[in-house]
């Protein structure tokens, strides 16, 4: 029958399915050390780029190479973002302690704050994924591409599928738990990277930024 044949449709995305199964899980693990999970989901991204370009070889290779690669600038990045994060909640309990006349804006002020800075961050990790470049040079790529390059209306769509596995566990509880273990980082990451790859190859043919290299290279990294 010609939907069993190795490339019929059918067949490719039950190979798209467990190449995701196999990265998700991937993900997990080398998230468990808490401190290496920005570098696991940069590992993530990376693979996922191959994906939607039809680039990829071996997933196991290929995420490891990325985690590897990334390990440091994925440690910092995140320690980095937990501190951000710890910031804002503490920010947040000292003004609802307050309670004085300012305090609503300034709990309105705060949520805008925090909705910016948690979309950029939806970027950071693509963006380390592809490009060589310093700390500093890829969360201000994160910036624009949030504001600039990808248009709200992406970003928001972005920030939807980074929540699909929240609004899973919310709705249906323990019963998503096999979802989770399954496919709650690499499948939303799939259609989060189909959004970015237009834009990514956009700065790659212009010469912009120098993208990230095949696992059998190792030339010195181009920084910005």
């Amino acid at each position: 029958m010609k939907f069993l044949q190795m490339d019929s449709p059918f067949i490719r995305f039950l190979s798209t399915m467990a190449d995701l199964m196999i990265l998700n899980l991937l993900t997990i693990i080398c998230c468990i050390p808490v401190v290496t999970a920005g570098a696991s989901f940069t590992a993530m991204h990376y693979v996922l780029t191959k994906m939607v370009r039809n680039e990829e070889g071996y997933i196991v290779k290929s995420f490891f190479h990325a985690f590897k690669q990334n390990l440091l600038q994925g440690i910092f990045i995140w320690i980095g973002m937990i501190g951000v994060g710890a910031l804002l909640c503490a920010d947040w309990l000292l003004i609802l302690s307050s309670k004085n006349a300012l305090s609503s804006y300034l709990l309105i002020l705060l949520y805008g704050v925090a909705i910016i800075l948690v979309l950029a961050a939806l970027y950071v990790f693509p963006v380390l994924s592809r490009y060589h470049n310093t700390i500093r040079g890829t969360i201000k790529m994160a910036f624009t591409l949030m504001v600039v390059g990808m248009g709200y209306l992406r970003t928001i769509a972005n920030a939807m599928l980074f929540l699909l596995p929240v609004a899973f566990m919310w709705f249906w509880q323990w019963d998503a738990t096999p979802f989770l273990v399954v496919f709650c980082f690499s499948l939303p990451g799939y259609f989060r990277a189909a959004l970015y790859n237009g834009l990514f190859k956009k700065f790659e043919t212009s010469a912009e930024k120098a993208p990230q290299q095949e696992e059998d290279e190792n030339p010195d990294k181009e920084s910005i």
